[in-house]
């Protein structure tokens, strides 16, 4: 299950959307149309969805009693540029938990963040995936280049994040051509970036 759908056709406003989640830790996944929003709801469920009803493609009714009914989402939050209290009442009635007017107080970064925050809870803390460090050192890197992992005792360095001392290589998501390789060491429990002594 993902954090948060997003279903927003401004480009602006998706953007600020995606990267205020997402730098708080939830996972988010953007759409700009309700064909991309079906698509989504088909492969993932979600814990909130914030959804935009003013979009080209098909109504924000339709929208909304897909993603309501289709059971895939936990809470739904209108997302609007529309302040007609009807249209907020009839969508609290149906099952919305809010309506915020865009370019209202509540729509602002640090209330729309703790509205979603008191609905899904704090973000889960997530660990990184990859392949095992020692296996990638093993694999693919010279002997002598080893030692640039180690810390001056020669063990991994603890991680400043969670103290665990297990960490996987993390390769970048764009396309990768050797001889350059795109990516970063992190700790396989919380995901934070090897930060190894130097001396």
């Amino acid at each position: 299950m993902k954090d948060i759908l997003i279903v927003e056709d401004g480009l602006q406003e998706r953007e600020r959307l995606g990267r205020l989640f997402s730098e708080a830790g939830y996972s988010v996944q953007s759409c700009s149309t309700v064909g991309e929003a079906e698509r989504c709801v088909q492969v993932d469920s979600y814990k909130a969805a914030i959804l935009d009803i003013g979009l080209s493609d098909k109504s924000g009714s339709y929208l909304f009693n897909l993603v309501k009914r289709g059971g895939k989402v936990s809470y739904v939050l209108i997302f609007t540029g529309n302040p007609s209290v009807h249209l907020k009442q009839r969508f609290l009635d149906e099952g919305a938990v809010d309506y915020v007017v865009k370019g209202s107080p509540q729509a602002q970064n640090e209330p729309f963040l703790a509205r979603v925050k008191d609905l899904i809870g704090a973000p889960e803390k997530r660990g990184a995936t990859g392949i095992a460090l020692e296996e990638f050192l093993a694999r693919y890197v010279g002997e002598a280049s080893r030692n640039l992992f180690l810390d001056l005792d020669n063990t991994y360095p603890q991680c400043k994040g969670c103290g665990g001392r297990e960490y996987v290589v993390v390769f970048g998501h764009q396309a990768q051509v050797p001889p350059e390789v795109h990516g970063r060491v992190a700790c396989a429990a919380c995901g934070k970036d090897m930060d190894p002594e130097v001396g």
